[in-house]
């Protein structure tokens, strides 16, 4: 009998790849959504976190959790957007725990999508999964998240945290405006562009939730990330050259993003740098491990 894995934040692109992945290796997969009409009470339930719903047919025989739900961060950082992130990340995964709790559901393994965002938005030396987080709203969100998926822990489920960079995929995320703005004949560097970007392909984020799920010695946080390091001006650059070799890169100054964007502009300008050593001791093997293989994908996939 095929192993029932739950995917919450099943709009999403990653959840959208890892669902599909999943069904390919012959695995039973449920997703929930907050879309009444796109129920069907057999692999899509419904759920509403603010009002702490969840269908539980949705956990029953439930061997895996993957926990990728979470308002969008580029969303204006109002009070109401605030805790509208947190809590679709936060009060989601306690939901499912005290769910869990309520009716005996005891899974193998729970895995949380995390963000880079748990070290700082300025960190300047290569992150490992031990460094600490700093004091940001951004970091202690990530903080919140990955303690409030540990309580899993107490009933002896395998926990993993993905701390996920920059994911590439020109059907979605930062990608997708980035080759439309250079194919229209301009791209935009934000900030100075001397800072660190990162990045994973979306189809390896996905590739590592399926290799979690069949490799029961990952456990505890991972940096989802390549081992290649690019400036932002230097990333872009290469961009510019797979896409549209003429498009102009205009620097839009940092005091420049921070009127147009707020508090969020911190994201856009980034500057983190991460370390992948942990996730290549487990043996996970890249399908894009270079930008160039990246784009390409992007470029010319079917």
């Amino acid at each position: 009998m095929a192993e029932k894995v739950l995917i919450t934040g099943a709009g999403g692109a990653l959840a959208q790849r890892v669902k599909h992945l999943l069904l390919e290796k012959g695995y039973d997969v449920i997703t929930l959504t907050t879309n009444k009409k796109k129920v069907n009470s057999k692999d899509v339930f419904y759920w509403n976190v603010s009002k702490k719903i969840v269908d539980p047919k949705a956990l029953v025989n439930c061997s895996h959790i993957v926990h990728l739900s979470g308002y969008s961060i580029m969303k204006p950082w109002t009070t109401a957007n605030k805790k509208l992130m947190y809590e679709s990340r936060i009060g989601a995964v306690q939901l499912l725990y005290y769910l869990c709790k309520d009716l005996g559901v005891k899974p193998k393994t729970v895995i949380s999508a995390s963000a880079m965002g748990y070290y700082g938005i300025d960190a300047k030396e290569l992150m490992s999964e031990d460094d600490a987080p700093t004091q940001d709203w951004l970091s202690q969100m990530c903080v919140d998240w990955e303690k409030a998926t540990q309580s899993f822990q107490s009933w002896g489920s395998r926990v993993v945290h993905m701390r996920i960079s920059l994911l590439l995929s020109k059907d979605s995320g930062f990608l997708q405006p980035t080759m439309l703005s250079m194919r229209l004949g301009a791209g935009v560097v934000f900030g100075s562009g001397k800072q660190n970007i990162e990045w994973i392909h979306i189809d390896d984020a996905s590739k590592f939730v399926y290799y979690t799920i069949e490799n029961q010695s990952i456990t505890g946080a991972y940096n989802l990330a390549t081992e290649q390091k690019w400036t932002q001006y230097e990333f872009m650059k290469f961009v510019k050259r797979k896409v549209a070799f003429y498009a102009l890169l205009i620097k839009l100054p940092s005091f420049v993003l921070r009127l147009i964007f707020g508090g969020r502009s911190v994201i856009l300008e980034g500057g983190c740098a991460l370390s992948v050593n942990k996730l290549k001791a487990t043996n996970f093997e890249y399908d894009y491990p270079t930008l160039d293989s990246a784009i390409d994908k992007e470029m010319y996939k079917s």
